[in-house]
């Protein structure tokens, strides 16, 4: 069979039927029992499992699998989404479609002079019904929108992630790289990949909302837009891959072969696989690539060669004590140790050290939504800077304390080297940094209903979320 071609969901033709097949294969995929490996809800609860859904035998090695603020996030999900792609495409076919289909990928990065409806929900997933008055099964529980527009913001769908060099980082405070820190099995916690945090957990939780499935892991992929969102994801490491020699996958024994991961194909016959196997797409399962993509081919390093990018870091200033994140807007501090120098004397003249703001310990409970984070210039006429967005995707599960991370929660890294001049940091004039959280959505939420899950639906509660330590990083 020929490989299947991805492709973006806003340029396919008008009378095109990807997305029609979708939802009829969707719903084929709803008929099923829940022990069908194949079925609607067994694929869902592969991600996560929701609360008061139901356990049913030998399901431990299948579900609550998923990879999150790990090196395995990428290919892991790569093997899930291509098996939901073989068990849709079969359904498809057994429906009488075409016999290649693929899932399209929602590309909400591409700019808008380009097409100005990129950061809009595709349309066939909008209403809870069809033209015809019968159920849409491609409508999920979402933040209620007018005409698909979330109002992604520009540093929502930042494409930033993909200027990281390394694709691993274990230096503490500092980002993790491309791809995230080196873990073992991980369904979650710690620090967040580059790409992981932009756009996957931003485009996550403006989805949700405070109370919709895509912006919780246990219940993402019960909303059928969780799957295009995926694709694009994907696609972006084939086009990190592509950007630059340099950018490679690890070559440790530990990434590539040392983790094993089972699910099922369209068949439903049970397959396992590792991060190696993941590399050449054309080879996972029935093969696929991205329109516009060539699939990746990586020079060969050997694994002694390899060696994790960065060094000790350097603690410049940390918050005296918790942050609570109240209301529409909260203030911090960061107390600066003005021994540490950013430019020092042993340094060729200008040599700036990189500079991270890093936030450590964020544990909660609900669904607050997002944040933007900013810094306060000491110029006073100068509006705050904007270093990127908080959004808690996972922070139930990093907070338990029954949990397989002992509910040390999520962790987020930005860099604020090129801010370091105007902060007064260069020159040794700052004692202290101001940090502001302004929350991104209100309490006056609307959500759609999905009709036979509403037993999986968030419990409605006052959302509460603490940063436990924020610290500045010199390297």
């Amino acid at each position: 069979m020929a490989t299947r071609i991805r492709k973006n969901v806003w340029t396919l033709p008008a009378n095109d039927e990807t997305l029609i097949w979708y939802e009829r294969a969707v719903e084929a995929l709803w008929d099923r029992d829940l022990e069908d490996p194949t079925s609607w809800f067994f694929m869902g609860a592969v991600h996560g499992q929701p609360q008061n859904f139901p356990d049913i035998p030998g399901s431990g090695q299948f579900w609550n699998q998923c990879q999150h603020q790990s090196w395995f996030f990428l290919p892991w999900h790569r093997g899930y989404i291509t098996a939901f792609e073989a068990v849709v495409g079969k359904a498809v076919a057994d429906l009488g479609g075409p016999q290649d289909w693929a899932l399209p990928y929602w590309d909400y990065s591409q700019p808008l002079s380009e097409n100005p409806n990129a950061r809009r929900l595709p349309v066939a997933f909008r209403e809870p019904t069809k033209s015809d008055g019968t159920r849409n099964f491609l409508f999920s529980r979402r933040r209620v929108v007018v005409n698909g527009d979330f109002g992604f913001p520009d540093d929502v769908v930042s494409l930033d992630a993909l200027d990281h060099e390394d694709f691993t980082n274990d230096t503490p405070g500092f980002s993790s790289g491309f791809g995230g820190p080196q873990t073992g099995f991980h369904p979650g916690g710690g620090d967040n990949g580059a790409l992981e945090s932009t756009p996957h957990n931003d485009i996550h939780v403006w989805i949700g909302g405070s109370g919709g499935f895509m912006a919780n892991p246990a219940t993402a992929a019960f909303d059928p837009i969780f799957w295009l969102h995926h694709c694009n994801i994907d696609r972006l490491w084939e086009v990190w891959r592509n950007a630059d020699p340099s950018h490679v996958s690890p070559p440790s024994p530990l990434w590539r072969t040392g983790q094993t991961f089972s699910m099922h194909d369209g068949d439903g016959a049970a397959f396992t696989f590792n991060s190696e196997e993941m590399l050449d797409s054309t080879s996972v399962l029935h093969g696929f690539q991205y329109d516009g993509v060539p699939p990746a081919v990586e020079p060969a390093i050997p694994a002694e060669e390899f060696v994790m990018a960065g060094k000790e870091p350097e603690l410049a200033g940390a918050s005296e004590a918790p942050v609570k994140l109240r209301g529409a807007m909260t203030t911090a501090g960061v107390k600066l140790d003005t021994s540490v120098a950013l430019i020092s004397g042993a340094e060729a003249p200008g040599t700036t050290r990189r500079v991270h703001l890093h936030l450590e310990g964020i544990k909660g409970r609900g669904m607050p939504g997002s944040y933007r984070v900013m810094l306060d210039l000491p110029d006073d006429a100068l509006p705050p800077a904007i270093i990127g967005t908080l959004s808690p995707f996972g922070l139930e599960q990093a907070s338990n304390p029954d949990g397989p991370h002992g509910g040390n929660g999520l962790a987020v890294t930005y860099e604020i080297t090129k801010l370091a001049f105007a902060l007064g940091l260069s020159q040794g004039d700052a004692n202290r940094l101001q940090i502001r959280f302004q929350r991104m959505f209100d309490d006056s939420e609307a959500f759609g209903q999905v009709p036979g899950l509403e037993q999986i639906a968030p419990t409605e509660q006052q959302p509460d979320i603490e940063i436990g330590r924020i610290n500045l990083y010199f390297d």
